[in-house]
């Protein structure tokens, strides 16, 4: 089924503004994850997308460029570069079999975990609490481990410099990492908190400043405006 996410009214109309005898054709996000505007050779084969205005807001909620893609003009800020493999993750870093998601799921659950085979590499089950939505879980099935500062974000704010070492420690950081549904993870995407936040209202504050100390931890950097954004919400949340 074609899901269309529609721009806010006033950017809307500002682009209508711009092209006033023609719509431009939409970006498609496709279900693989990667963004296809009319440069593609897959944009008419892709049927199932969401459409955005620009690849830029497109890469911003998550997709990649497809192959092949060169940013001009308002898109040269997107970065080609990402690659999830440039953060080593869930590593087993002690070498107990267990790598970092089945750590985060033992150290996460409210009750002792049980694993899947009997050397106790793999979690099953559990209980676990997502602030993200508010609810608890048993079945690690149901669950992701999220990225509070998401990997992508991390790579476009400063940590395409970042060697080897330095991106491995954020990547298998329990500060960065916590259990939510896999709803919640996939909504969220690549988005900073301007841009997303969790669904649970009361979870929203502590949020932002979880994101933000991690951000300032590892050295990253907020954009003039997501500052200036975020500058208005922890205020609001100080009141």
């Amino acid at each position: 089924m074609l899901k269309i996410r529609f721009l806010p009214l006033a950017m809307s109309i500002s682009l209508l503004a711009c092209a006033p005898n023609s719509i431009a054709e939409p970006v498609k996000l496709s279900n693989s994850g990667i963004c296809h505007d009319q440069g593609s050779n897959w944009y008419s084969r892709t049927k199932n997308f969401d459409a955005f205005g620009s690849m830029e807001q497109c890469v911003s909620n998550g997709g990649r460029p497809y192959s092949g893609y060169r940013p001009t003009g308002a898109n040269i800020n997107i970065s080609e570069g990402y690659d999830r493999k440039l953060f080593p993750h869930w590593l087993d870093i002690d070498s107990d079999c267990q790598d970092t998601r089945a750590e985060v799921l033992i150290y996460q659950s409210l009750k002792k975990v049980s694993y899947s085979g009997n050397r106790a590499c793999y979690v099953s089950i559990g209980h676990w609490y997502d602030p993200y939505t508010n609810t608890t879980f048993t079945d690690d099935d149901d669950l992701d481990i999220d990225h509070i500062v998401p990997l992508k974000w991390a790579y476009d704010h400063g940590a395409d410099k970042w060697d080897t070492e330095k991106r491995a420690s954020l990547a298998n950081d329990f500060e960065n990492l916590l259990a939510v549904s896999s709803s919640a993870n996939r909504s969220k995407g690549a988005k900073g908190p301007t841009q997303w936040l969790p669904s649970n209202q009361s979870y929203r504050c502590e949020y932002i400043a979880k994101f933000t100390g991690i951000v300032h931890k590892y050295g990253l950097t907020f954009t003039s405006s997501e500052q200036h954004t975020l500058n208005k919400m922890s205020n609001a949340c100080s009141v």
